[in-house]
């Protein structure tokens, strides 16, 4: 007769080689991403080390990543996916761990470039530069908000430079998150809100006097608004 702490340890180590064996295409359709707007060219691997291809964001093509899922959050129906994007010399960098499961949903530390020009158009922001940002939404309210964010613009407006680009932090507000990226001079800022079932909103507005800047930002589509000259975009709102 098998003694009891045997027998544990002989059922254990036969849970962690199933949970080895594990398909990744498995285990990401149980994180059910194509909520969070995320789809995929290719999967492949196991929950240890597996590989995602031709990851998309909506319309905005992510790249290729490496992937790894603890295993034992997903024995609750939850998933806790690891990310880390495969060398690529145009969008760089870009790593943190994707939450999904059960009430809460969200990203912790993600840090890296993330390429928007597809999802903001037409605001004129290319790509957001991520430091440390943590998202965590739970029974639909956003938990917990951290990290700061860069917002880059790839092109001139009219007579204004704004390629430096525009920074700040994110938080909490109400159900939503929300980031305020202020330009180092201040006059300029970008504005964004994110609701726990992907739906976004963002605002970019520019103060400014200069006759030729309204008449340049106009062409662009700005409009007149409380705070200046504002350009706004949105999904599914």
């Amino acid at each position: 007769m098998i003694a009891p702490r045997w027998l544990v340890w002989v059922v254990g180590v036969g849970l962690l080689g199933l949970l080895a064996l594990f398909p990744l295409r498995v285990a990401l359709g149980a994180a059910d991403l194509e909520r969070m707007g995320l789809t995929a060219r290719k999967v492949t691997g196991t929950i240890w080390s597996g590989q995602i291809s031709g990851l998309t964001l909506e319309r905005q093509g992510l790249g290729n990543f490496d992937v790894g899922v603890e295993p034992f959050p997903l024995l609750a129906g939850r998933a806790s996916i690891r990310f880390d994007r495969v060398e690529d010399q145009l969008q760089g960098p870009l790593e943190g761990t994707l939450l999904s499961g059960g009430a809460s949903r969200g990203v912790k530390g993600l840090s890296g470039r993330l390429a928007t020009a597809s999802l903001f158009a037409p605001i004129p922001v290319e790509a957001l530069d991520f430091d440390r940002v943590t998202i965590v939404f739970r029974d639909g309210r956003c938990v917990e908000a951290s990290g700061s964010l860069t917002a880059l613009v790839g092109t001139r407006i009219g007579p204004l430079d704004l390629t430096r680009g525009l920074t700040g932090p994110i938080s909490c507000e109400g159900e939503r998150v929300r980031a305020r990226l202020a330009s180092a001079g201040g006059g300029e800022f970008v504005q964004f809100y994110l609701a726990a079932d992907g739906r976004y909103r963002a605002f970019m507005t520019i103060r400014s006097a200069a006759p030729e800047v309204g008449a340049a930002l106009t062409l662009f589509g700005f409009t007149p608004g409380p705070d200046g000259l504002t350009l706004t975009t949105s999904n599914k709102l």
